[in-house]
């Protein structure tokens, strides 16, 4: 009798995920049976379906006061997965307001583009939610697959092509690294459940202790670092990036990256908590170096595309040093760490914003990004260089934008911590970052030139939320840092 009360709270409080695969579902069944020559519904029902689950986690966000268990423990709806589960819809709300006319530009109109980006931001909402290592997996799997499909969309292209491909053979890499790291862990503690970990760690054990949960542990690092783009497991993101549609690009940068986060983080601070300084030392070298590997890269590129690809692999540096900072009472005694989540939805708002710009940039059916295409678009089309230069300031982290706030807070939590030649690295590559991020607002403003941009009017409302949202929380983050701060602490209960 017990049975269908659990399974009814369950379905309500999976209800946003619920929705945006029924709406995929349609969508795919609508495409297969009429094919309609206009894609429009399709971009309209994907869109509907975003904002009515987003109007839904905010529902659900209400009702769960507290950490709640669905589906015998798989997932657990608490205000940490819900707060990425926001990130994740809302890149695919602006992936999808860059992608209607850009599909058209390039080509490329098919229904099943669509579906795919709600499954992958499906399978994003349970990595936000999974409390399993198996249901890590399976959602992984499930938002990879649809970005896999999703790179290579435009068939034509052999970049897309190369893209797809490279992404699929070290994402399937990655994942059975991962899938290796679980069997482990399941030898040491016989059981796959984050609370079971959690529960081993508090009778007194550390990672070291147990040689199969250390293996395990490692590979599980290692499978995400893949997933997070972080040094020495980078080397697909300047190559996919480039060669993926442009909206795809975006999704992958914002929604795929706050992800992968989401369930890196359940796993390091939520599960291992405290006993995460196990790992202090690689975690340290990984986001040291991933932020100068990602820095450094990015001085050197001419096309925009690589350039945010490195800067991609930059800003997951900054983020891993959330990880290196936990103290001894895990997360409860670190909440400065809700920098983290704050910090990921302010590199949903300016990198979605950013690419929004770059999907305008087309030429004979493809992209072209290269910097010198920039010359004049400051004088040709004001507002929208003025959206790219708030993007791109915020990336560098130049006040009084979120991005400012983001890494201020960040390096704030590192510093709390103890963590001072962390800082000191960090602030050096940021550094370095403000470089190439000016470097496309000079070739904006400073060299003249009449730039062949289609003005797409959904991608322009996508860079101007973007930009309004980068100020207005610059200047006033304080509800937000409240918010991500109480979610970071529904981790620990």
């Amino acid at each position: 009798m017990t049975l269908i009360p659990a399974l009814g709270d369950s379905l309500l409080l999976s209800s946003p995920s619920i929705l945006v695969f029924c709406v995929a579902l349609a969508i795919m069944l609508i495409e297969a049976w009429a094919r309609p020559a206009s894609k429009t519904l399709f971009w309209v029902l994907g869109l509907g379906g975003l904002l009515a689950a987003g109007a839904l986690t905010a529902v659900v966000y209400s009702l769960a006061e507290g950490p709640v268990d669905a589906y015998a423990g798989m997932l657990r709806i608490d205000r940490y997965g819900l707060f990425f589960q926001v990130c994740a819809i809302l890149a695919g709300i602006l992936s999808l307001l860059m992608s209607e006319g850009y599909l058209e530009r390039i080509g490329v109109r098919v229904g099943e583009y669509y579906a795919l980006v709600l499954f992958g931001v499906m399978g994003m909402m349970l990595m936000s939610a999974a409390n399993d290592l198996m249901m890590v997996f399976i959602a992984l799997e499930v938002m990879s697959i649809a970005m896999y499909v999703l790179c290579a969309l435009k068939r034509g292209d052999p970049k897309s092509v190369e893209s797809g491909f490279k992404y699929f053979i070290l994402g399937a890499f990655s994942s059975g690294v991962m899938l290796y790291g679980v069997s482990f862990i399941y030898g040491a503690i016989g059981s796959t459940s984050l609370d079971a970990l959690t529960a081993w760690f508090a009778t007194g054990h550390e990672a070291t202790s147990s040689t199969l949960l250390a293996v395990g542990a490692a590979m599980l690092i290692v499978g995400f670092g893949f997933k997070v783009a972080s040094v020495p497991f980078h080397m697909w993101a300047p190559d996919v990036y480039q060669g993926a549609p442009t909206s795809v690009t975006a999704l992958m940068a914002s929604g795929v990256k706050a992800a992968s986060f989401a369930a890196f983080g359940r796993v390091v601070l939520g599960a291992m908590g405290e006993d995460a300084a196990s790992w202090h030392g690689a975690l340290w070298w990984m986001s040291a170096l991933t932020m100068i590997v990602g820095n450094v890269g990015a001085l050197v590129q001419d096309d925009l595309k690589r350039v945010l690809a490195y800067s991609s692999i930059a800003h997951a540096g900054y983020l891993l040093m959330a990880f290196v900072s936990i103290g001894a009472g895990g997360v409860a005694g670190s909440p400065a760490l809700g920098s983290l989540l704050f910090y990921m939805l302010s590199y949903t708002f300016m990198n979605a914003g950013a690419f929004a710009v770059l999907s305008m940039f087309t030429r004979d059916g493809s992209d072209d990004t290269r910097i010198e295409r920039l010359a004049g678009f400051g004088q040709q089309h004001p507002w929208l260089a003025a959206g790219l230069s708030i993007c791109l300031l915020s990336l560098a982290g130049i006040p009084p934008t979120m991005g400012f706030v983001g890494k201020f807070y960040l390096f704030s939590a590192a510093l709390q911590a103890g963590e001072r030649n962390l800082v000191i690295i960090g602030a050096i590559s940021a550094a370095m970052g403000v470089y190439y991020y000016i470097r496309p607002m000079v070739w904006m403003y400073m060299h003249p030139g009449h730039p062949a941009v289609t003005v797409d009017r959904r991608a322009a409302f996508a860079v101007a939320l973007c930009a309004v949202v980068m100020v207005v929380l610059g200047l006033v983050p304080g509800t937000v840092l409240d918010w991500a701060q109480e979610s970071l602490l529904s981790l620990a209960g």
